[in-house]
């Protein structure tokens, strides 16, 4: 069992009192880091109770093990534009960053979030709108 979990969800996970995940709490979010004291099952799905007894969900879409370093700095290494939605369809005017830019990013984000069949794209979420996360154009910064 892991001891800690980290929120990778971009709107974050709720927290509740009950173990079928009712009463919510707060909201925890993305790259919040939790300690975990225990797993318990609800019918087929797991939770987890977090040390002030509180329970998340187990799901990995959502939360994942261990500590994960979340990215604040991005360095651009060809030109790229920014977009005003997460699947990059509606391009902000004039609004391009040359190369060797820094930028700080707000959270990170998949493209076809709700798709089942298409597999997303990582999307950074900057100020005014999303860029995208493919390594040939940028590097992340410490």
């Amino acid at each position: 069992m892991h001891s800690t979990v980290t929120v990778i969800n971009p709107r974050g996970v709720n927290a509740y009192m009950y173990k079928n995940l009712t009463a919510k709490t707060r909201n925890y979010k993305q790259g919040t880091v939790l300690h975990v004291t225990k797993i318990v099952k609800h019918n087929l799905t797991t939770r987890f109770v977090l040390t002030n007894g509180q329970y998340i969900t187990a799901n990995r879409k959502l939360v994942t093990m261990d500590k994960q370093a979340q990215p604040r700095y991005i360095k651009v290494k060809k030109a790229i534009y920014r977009y005003r939605d997460v699947n990059l369809s509606k391009r902000n005017r004039h609004t391009s960053f040359k190369k060797g830019t820094k930028i700080k990013i707000k959270n990170y984000d998949y493209s076809h979030a709700n798709s089942v069949s298409n597999h997303g794209a990582l999307r950074y979420h900057v100020a005014g709108g999303y860029i995208t996360g493919n390594t040939k154009y940028v590097k992340i910064v410490k």
